[in-house]
This record gives structure tokens, C-alpha cells and sequence, in this order.
């Protein structure tokens, strides 16, 4: 039987990929190891995505180094897709627009066949949870017809439990950063974050512009980050520019 999950506390990675597989595993009970890996790519920000998986760690580790996912042909297809769906390295050698030698170098890890279900939510993030066997690729594909939505379900909450652990660091860290900023240096911010110049935001706020710029520096370095475009992406990650003009 399906059952809902706890939020993510801050554990090893090691211990989320095992309490999922072990998920996994009671939920298809299909006698024989699953490979999976849950992916997590925020669609509007250039960052690396988050996986969890036991996929091998040389692939997943060859994977993120050398920026597969830019090239990876089930993303592609996960991107524009809301239903899961099965894929293996032939059927993309037919679709000219998923073509890639991604699974040139995956098949040397037995990485041929699969299945993903994909998951687009409301903080713009690209989620999959992909399957795939070493052992009996056909008993798997016939155990995730037989419990699709069973097995969708449990990844709508594994990835609630992702964004619930996501938001209680978030707020931990904007806590933590709030009390290290004074009002002006937000209210600068806040200016520059909507395209005002530090001469405007001077005449604005009635100081110098020098002064201005003594308040944005004053944030890069409080804020941990290299310039005032970093400055304004990390205090709105946090939630920090909610300003009242």
C-alpha cells in the first residue's frame, strides 16, 4: 500500500537514496534491484540540477561533470511532456531532435532502457523520477504499467518532501542573512533589482551615490557573493527584497 511521506530532514545523501530505493522497492516488489534517479533542474535558473540515485556512481558522476544533462535526450523530452513515458536508445536514434551520443556512453554503464515520469511545479522546477533494471527491463516496464499511478504518487511526495526541506533551509537562511542587512541595504537593493541606476536610487533614498554604492558593497560581501547581479538573485531566492515602496 502507498503511504505518505515524512519531509526530508538534513541527512546524508546516501540515507535519502536508500530510504527511496527501499520505497520503491516495497511499492513495485518485483524480486530484483531498481535503479533510479530523481532529478531536480530549475528551468528559469543556470544551475546545476539536484540528483538523488543509485544509478553508478561513475556514471552520475561523469554525467554532472561534464554537463550531460545540456545534451541528455529523456530531459528533452521530459521538459515538454506532463505523462510519463518509456524511452531506450533506438528510439531516440529515429527522433532527429533528441539525437545525442548520450547513450553511447550510458550503455557502457547498461543504461539503454527506461522509464520517466516527469513533473513540472509551481516554483518553475523540472522534476523526473527515472526507472531502469540491470536485470529484466520487460518484468519492469510491465510492473510500472501495473502501478503507474501508485508509483506517482510516491513521486509527488518524495518531491513535496523536497521542497518542504528546500523552504525550511531557505528560511533558516534568510532568517540568519536578515539580521546581518540593515533596512537601507535592502531598500538599495530592492531599487537596483528593478533596473533603477545607483544615480537614481541616490535621489530616491535623498543619500550620495557613493553612499549607494557603499550599501551595495556592503551587501555583496554580506551576501557571499561576487557582484550586485549575484547579490540580487540571492536575496530574492531568500526573500529578502520584499519591500513595501
Amino acid at each position: 500500500m502507498f503511504s505518505i511521506i515524512k519531509p526530508f530532514t538534513s541527512r546524508e545523501n546516501g540515507l535519502i537514496i536508500a530510504e527511496i530505493h527501499d520505497l520503491l522497492q516495497h511499492e513495485m516488489n518485483i524480486g530484483q534491484p531498481i535503479r533510479f534517479a530523481y532529478f531536480i533542474f530549475n528551468k528559469s535558473q543556470d544551475e546545476k540540477p539536484v540528483i538523488y540515485s543509485n544509478y553508478p556512481k561513475d556514471w552520475v558522476e561523469k554525467y554532472m561533470k561534464n554537463e550531460l544533462y545540456k545534451q541528455d535526450p529523456v530531459l528533452l523530452v521530459a521538459s515538454q511532456k506532463i505523462m510519463s513515458f518509456p524511452w531506450h536508445k533506438n528510439y531516440f536514434k529515429k527522433n532527429k531532435r533528441q539525437k545525442s551520443n548520450i547513450f553511447i556512453q550510458s550503455s557502457e554503464y547498461n543504461i539503454t532502457r527506461g522509464y520517466t515520469f516527469p513533473l513540472h511545479d509551481y516554483e518553475n522546477n523540472l522534476a523526473m523520477l527515472s526507472l531502469y533494471t540491470e536485470s529484466d527491463p520487460d518484468l519492469l516496464m510491465k510492473c510500472i504499467s501495473d502501478h503507474e499511478d501508485r508509483l506517482y504518487l510516491l513521486f509527488l511526495s518524495i518531491h513535496n518532501r523536497f521542497l518542504a526541506e528546500k523552504a525550511q533551509q531557505t528560511n533558516k537562511l534568510h532568517a540568519k542573512v536578515e539580521k546581518r542587512l540593515t533596512s537601507r541595504e535592502i531598500e538599495a537593493l530592492h531599487w537596483a533589482s528593478i533596473g533603477k541606476t545607483y544615480r537614481e536610487i541616490a535621489i530616491i533614498m535623498g543619500i550620495t551615490e557613493s553612499t549607494v554604492k557603499f550599501h551595495i558593497g556592503n551587501l555583496i560581501v554580506k551576501l557571499d557573493v561576487i557582484n550586485a547581479k549575484h547579490a540580487i538573485k540571492k536575496a530574492t531566492d531568500l526573500h529578502l527584497l520584499n519591500f513595501n515602496e
